[in-house]
Protein backbone atom coordinates (compact mmCIF):
# COMPACT_ATOMS: atom_id res chain seq x y z
CA UNK A 1 0.00 0.00 0.00
CA UNK A 2 3.11 2.32 1.10
CA UNK A 3 4.57 1.86 -2.26
CA UNK A 4 1.31 2.34 -3.92
CA UNK A 5 1.00 5.26 -2.56
CA UNK A 6 4.45 6.42 -3.19
CA UNK A 7 4.14 5.81 -6.89
CA UNK A 8 1.04 7.87 -7.30
CA UNK A 9 2.83 10.85 -5.45
CA UNK A 10 5.16 10.68 -8.00
CA UNK A 11 3.48 10.70 -10.62
CA UNK A 12 1.45 13.33 -9.14
CA UNK A 13 4.43 15.28 -8.51
CA UNK A 14 6.08 14.91 -12.28
CA UNK A 15 2.45 15.90 -13.46
CA UNK A 16 2.82 18.93 -11.39
CA UNK A 17 6.38 19.78 -12.42
CA UNK A 18 4.56 20.11 -16.48
CA UNK A 19 1.77 22.12 -15.36
CA UNK A 20 3.99 24.44 -13.54
CA UNK A 21 5.72 25.05 -16.57
CA UNK A 22 2.87 25.71 -18.65
CA UNK A 23 0.92 27.91 -16.27
CA UNK A 24 2.80 30.81 -16.82
CA UNK A 25 3.65 31.04 -20.23
CA UNK A 26 1.75 34.21 -21.41
CA UNK A 27 4.48 36.04 -19.26
CA UNK A 28 7.18 35.38 -21.82
CA UNK A 29 8.47 37.89 -24.63
CA UNK A 30 8.04 40.63 -22.98
CA UNK A 31 9.80 43.91 -24.16
CA UNK A 32 8.66 46.82 -22.92
CA UNK A 33 10.71 48.46 -19.77
CA UNK A 34 7.44 49.17 -18.18
CA UNK A 35 7.47 45.01 -17.64
CA UNK A 36 11.41 44.76 -17.60
CA UNK A 37 10.31 43.38 -13.94
CA UNK A 38 7.82 40.75 -15.13
CA UNK A 39 10.22 39.43 -17.98
CA UNK A 40 13.66 39.59 -15.44
CA UNK A 41 10.56 37.15 -13.39
CA UNK A 42 9.55 34.94 -16.19
CA UNK A 43 12.64 34.54 -17.51
CA UNK A 44 15.91 34.60 -14.75
CA UNK A 45 13.26 33.05 -11.61
CA UNK A 46 10.41 30.94 -12.65
CA UNK A 47 12.53 29.44 -15.89
CA UNK A 48 15.27 28.30 -13.42
CA UNK A 49 12.55 26.94 -10.66
CA UNK A 50 10.57 25.44 -13.62
CA UNK A 51 14.40 23.23 -14.86
CA UNK A 52 14.51 22.67 -10.99
CA UNK A 53 11.37 21.09 -10.40
CA UNK A 54 11.58 18.99 -13.77
CA UNK A 55 14.88 17.32 -12.27
CA UNK A 56 13.22 16.62 -9.28
CA UNK A 57 10.36 15.42 -10.56
CA UNK A 58 12.62 12.97 -13.25
CA UNK A 59 14.51 11.84 -10.21
CA UNK A 60 11.09 10.76 -8.43
CA UNK A 61 10.05 8.93 -11.70
CA UNK A 62 13.81 7.67 -10.98
CA UNK A 63 13.29 6.67 -7.55
CA UNK A 64 10.31 5.00 -8.36
CA UNK A 65 11.74 3.14 -11.39
CA UNK A 66 14.74 1.83 -8.95
CA UNK A 67 11.97 0.73 -6.21
CA UNK A 68 10.22 -1.86 -9.52
CA UNK A 69 14.13 -3.00 -9.97
CA UNK A 70 15.05 -3.39 -6.60
CA UNK A 71 11.46 -5.28 -5.79
CA UNK A 72 10.81 -3.10 -2.89
CA UNK A 73 7.24 -3.51 -3.94
CA UNK A 74 7.16 -7.05 -3.93
CA UNK A 75 9.67 -8.19 -1.61
CA UNK A 76 11.38 -7.48 1.66
CA UNK A 77 14.14 -5.29 0.65
CA UNK A 78 17.65 -6.51 1.51
CA UNK A 79 20.43 -4.02 3.30
CA UNK A 80 21.71 -3.41 0.04
CA UNK A 81 18.30 -2.42 -1.55
CA UNK A 82 16.97 -0.92 2.02
CA UNK A 83 19.81 1.59 2.11
CA UNK A 84 19.69 2.45 -1.49
CA UNK A 85 16.06 3.41 -0.60
CA UNK A 86 16.06 5.14 1.82
CA UNK A 87 18.96 7.61 1.44
CA UNK A 88 16.77 7.59 -2.25
CA UNK A 89 13.42 9.06 -0.57
CA UNK A 90 15.22 11.04 1.82
CA UNK A 91 16.63 12.77 -1.27
CA UNK A 92 13.61 12.98 -2.84
CA UNK A 93 12.31 14.64 0.68
CA UNK A 94 14.98 17.12 0.40
CA UNK A 95 13.99 18.15 -3.04
CA UNK A 96 10.74 18.49 -2.03
CA UNK A 97 11.44 20.71 0.78
CA UNK A 98 13.65 22.89 -1.09
CA UNK A 99 10.98 22.88 -3.61
CA UNK A 100 8.51 24.39 -1.12
CA UNK A 101 10.91 26.72 0.00
CA UNK A 102 11.19 28.06 -3.49
CA UNK A 103 8.44 27.82 -4.10
CA UNK A 104 7.26 30.36 -0.94
CA UNK A 105 10.10 32.70 -2.23
CA UNK A 106 8.50 32.91 -5.68
CA UNK A 107 5.06 33.40 -4.82
CA UNK A 108 6.10 36.27 -2.48
CA UNK A 109 8.20 37.77 -5.33
CA UNK A 110 5.42 37.33 -7.89
CA UNK A 111 2.76 39.06 -5.71
CA UNK A 112 4.90 42.23 -5.91
CA UNK A 113 4.60 42.17 -9.61
CA UNK A 114 2.98 45.05 -11.73
CA UNK A 115 0.60 43.70 -14.61
CA UNK A 116 -0.93 46.76 -15.34
CA UNK A 117 1.30 46.91 -18.12
CA UNK A 118 1.21 43.71 -19.65
CA UNK A 119 -1.92 45.12 -21.66
CA UNK A 120 0.70 47.46 -23.81
CA UNK A 121 2.18 44.02 -24.86
CA UNK A 122 -1.32 42.41 -25.98
CA UNK A 123 -1.34 40.29 -22.96
CA UNK A 124 -5.03 41.25 -22.44
CA UNK A 125 -6.65 41.77 -18.54
CA UNK A 126 -4.29 39.42 -16.86
CA UNK A 127 -4.93 38.24 -13.32
CA UNK A 128 -2.14 36.51 -10.95
CA UNK A 129 -2.40 32.86 -10.50
CA UNK A 130 -1.76 31.92 -6.75
CA UNK A 131 -3.66 28.40 -6.84
CA UNK A 132 -0.78 26.60 -8.66
CA UNK A 133 1.58 27.93 -5.88
CA UNK A 134 -0.94 26.22 -3.12
CA UNK A 135 -1.03 23.08 -5.21
CA UNK A 136 2.23 22.93 -5.33
CA UNK A 137 2.74 22.99 -1.68
CA UNK A 138 0.00 20.44 -0.90
CA UNK A 139 1.86 18.02 -3.55
CA UNK A 140 5.12 18.13 -2.05
CA UNK A 141 3.99 17.86 1.42
CA UNK A 142 2.13 14.63 0.37
CA UNK A 143 5.07 13.89 -1.40
CA UNK A 144 7.59 14.53 2.00
CA UNK A 145 4.92 12.50 4.33
CA UNK A 146 4.61 9.62 1.74
CA UNK A 147 8.25 9.19 1.10
CA UNK A 148 9.05 9.27 4.74
CA UNK A 149 5.83 6.28 5.18
CA UNK A 150 7.08 4.09 2.60
CA UNK A 151 10.47 4.65 4.09
CA UNK A 152 9.03 3.76 7.06
CA UNK A 153 7.41 0.61 6.49
CA UNK A 154 10.36 -0.89 4.14
CA UNK A 155 12.63 -0.03 7.28
CA UNK A 156 9.92 -1.57 9.52
CA UNK A 157 9.40 -5.01 6.99
CA UNK A 158 13.35 -5.88 6.57
CA UNK A 159 13.76 -5.57 10.71
CA UNK A 160 10.87 -7.28 11.46
CA UNK A 161 12.29 -10.49 8.84
CA UNK A 162 15.50 -10.15 11.08
CA UNK A 163 13.99 -10.42 14.24
CA UNK A 164 12.07 -13.73 12.49
CA UNK A 165 14.70 -15.06 11.33
CA UNK A 166 16.56 -14.71 14.52
CA UNK A 167 13.72 -16.30 16.15
CA UNK A 168 13.99 -19.21 13.85
CA UNK A 169 17.63 -19.71 14.32
CA UNK A 170 17.57 -19.90 17.75
CA UNK A 171 14.41 -21.86 17.96
CA UNK A 172 15.92 -24.64 15.72
CA UNK A 173 19.51 -24.63 17.27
Amino acid sequence: MAAWLHAGIAVAVFLYALCFMTEYKDLFGLKLKQNAQISFFHDSILQVFNKQIFAFAVFGVLVLLLSFLLETFRKIPDKFALIIMELSLIACCLCCAYAMFNLQAIENYYTGLDFQYLRLESAGDYEPHFTTFRVGTGIYTANIICSLYYGFVICRSHVKFLNNQKKGGTRNG
